[in-house]
């Protein structure tokens, strides 16, 4: 890791303080979101899809978030799916440190995909290492889906 990449991941850290920075659970639940639908996330949960939970989406991705986290056999579950599903967009990230990873998001948030950003930010979650990286671009990522069904550009 060059200079460079220090000085951006030492930034990042700064803007930790000044925010209040969503956990490893909060990416993860994003990249469920993004990547899932909702049957298929009760079925990681173990829920019948008629569960009433399938009406709540938010719910279920956030207690299949947290189930994935706690428990091995969830995670793998949803590791083989989300791998199959965004297996071309997570080749480009694989070899990329936190820090390139981060001025890729930066540079490319008006012009990447949902399979994209989804893709950068699971390569970061699956590597604990890169979780504050992870919880700050899942923020921003936040506003930048925000601004898109607004239709107004994200930065």
């Amino acid at each position: 890791m060059g200079y460079a990449d220090v000085q951006k991941l030492h930034h990042i850290r700064l803007l930790q303080d000044q925010t209040s920075v969503a956990g490893r659970e909060e990416v993860l639940r994003l990249v469920l979101a993004i990547v899932l639908d909702v049957e298929t996330a009760a079925w990681c949960l173990g829920c019948p899809g008629d569960a009433p939970i399938a009406r709540w989406p938010s719910t279920i991705y956030r207690l299949l978030a947290r189930a994935a986290l706690e428990s091995p056999a969830i995670w793998r579950r949803c590791a083989v799916l989300v791998d199959r599903t965004l297996h071309d967009a997570v080749r480009p990230y694989m070899e990329r440190s936190a820090a390139e990873l981060t001025e890729v998001f930066l540079e490319g948030r008006e012009t990447l995909q949902g399979d994209e950003l989804a893709g950068l930010l699971w390569c970061l979650v699956r590597c604990r290492s890169h979780d504050l990286v992870a919880k700050r671009l899942s923020l921003e990522l936040e506003v930048v889906a925000a601004r898109r069904l607004r239709g107004r550009p994200a930065s």
